[in-house]
């Protein structure tokens, strides 16, 4: 059970999304101490802001409402929780920039590694293939030869396609979406369950 509420509301030139916290420290971390303007967000919030737009229209500009208990809702709040949503996915786009940098460099040196390591055991195995006669052996040799060739660079393809590609996408998602969407905090009624009401 999720921490929180979401609605969507899609038009052709924007993307509302309406997030409903029962309390201000599940949007927060609640073990971060600091003024709201410098707080961290929790992973609820993390996750909901973007799950909600990860797959939408990319151009489409993005409104933010966060919601919670109409008691809860000081000025400070209204006031400071827009740019601690920015500061904080702004740190974490230059978090995934640097991470970045390094996996390309894993990936790099990971596919000069493992070409070269399976340039040599294919030349390896051809030429065990040529000189065996028994077509059984032939065969265990071109199957190991093939297995170690995946292995030297199963590292860096998996890399790629598990780790940049995602770091990638989440820096496309904070820089061109989140940071530059708006975000507004309003009062809401509470529901019997303890969560406030949407719209």
């Amino acid at each position: 059970m999720t921490n929180y509420i979401e609605r969507l509301k899609e038009s052709d030139d924007k993307l509302i999304v309406e997030l409903g916290f029962k309390r201000v420290d599940q949007f927060f971390d609640p073990d971060d101490p600091s003024p709201v303007k410098s707080r961290d967000l929790s992973n609820d919030a993390l996750i909901a802001m973007i799950t909600a737009i990860i797959d939408r229209e990319p151009k489409k500009p993005v409104d933010y409402i966060i919601r919670f208990p109409a008691p809860q809702v000081t000025e400070e709040l209204e006031s400071d929780l827009p740019g601690a949503v920015r500061t904080y996915f702004t740190y974490r786009c230059e978090g995934a920039r640097r991470k970045l940098r390094v996996q390309l460099k894993r990936i790099k040196y990971g596919l000069i590694y493992g070409l070269s390591l399976s340039a040599v055991l294919l030349a390896i195995g051809i030429y065990l293939y040529q000189i065996t006669t028994d077509p059984v052996l032939a065969d265990i040799i071109i199957g190991a030869i093939v297995i170690f060739c995946w292995v030297a660079l199963w590292d860096p393809i998996d890399i790629f396609l598990h780790q940049y590609l995602f770091e990638k996408k989440t820096i496309a998602i904070c820089t061109k979406r989140i940071i530059n969407s708006t975000i507004r905090v309003e009062k809401a009624g509470v529901q019997p369950d303890g969560m406030p009401s949407t719209g």
